[in-house]
């Protein structure tokens, strides 16, 4: 088995240039995460992986932050034949105007699984979102940390938190 590091590089999915980012921060590298949940070995191997990293856990539901994660948190879903909802951001919602798309039960433990975490805002703004819906939100897994304060900021906030590499220690971005 490869590492997820070679996986992800492999795939194509580091771009190297200049890149803005939607928080208007610019960068020499973009880690593109369609590049590499869209090839189905490279999707599959890291879904397989993620269920392996959870295998231990106890929880009832998978959730991600929609658009980026859904095809991520789907392949894990299948892989461990677990539910799965979806978290929309902004306030834009079409179709049944949820926030959340599927079912959450008051308490259910919830995984939260992301595909790039670079501040983790994200990742605690979907977790914040789960929360207030009724669930419990103890673990968030995300494949590529870009190191750059997702780590000390989630766990800070209480939460678990994991990556399967991460940008720095075992993917080299030159």
């Amino acid at each position: 088995m490869e590492s997820i590091a070679t996986l992800i590089d492999e795939s194509g999915a580091i771009r190297r240039g200049n890149f803005a980012l939607s928080d208007g921060s610019l960068i020499d590298y973009y880690v593109d995460k369609y590049v590499f949940e869209t090839e189905p070995d490279v999707l599959d191997e890291i879904a397989s992986i993620v269920a392996d990293e959870l295998t231990e856990k106890e929880f009832g539901l998978l959730a991600g932050p929609a658009l980026g994660a859904v095809p991520l948190v789907t392949a894990v879903s299948l892989e461990m034949r677990t539910p799965s909802v979806f978290v929309r951001s902004g306030v834009d919602h079409r179709g049944t105007q949820a926030r959340i798309e599927g079912e959450i039960h008051k308490g259910q433990q919830i995984v939260l699984v992301d595909d790039v975490s670079m501040t983790g805002e994200t990742v605690l703004e979907t977790a914040r979102i789960l929360e207030n819906a009724g669930g419990t939100v103890d673990c968030i897994v995300v494949v590529v940390d870009r190191n750059e304060g997702a780590v000390d900021r989630v766990t800070e906030a209480g939460y678990d938190f994991s990556y399967l590499t991460q940008v720095g220690e075992d993917l080299q971005i030159e």
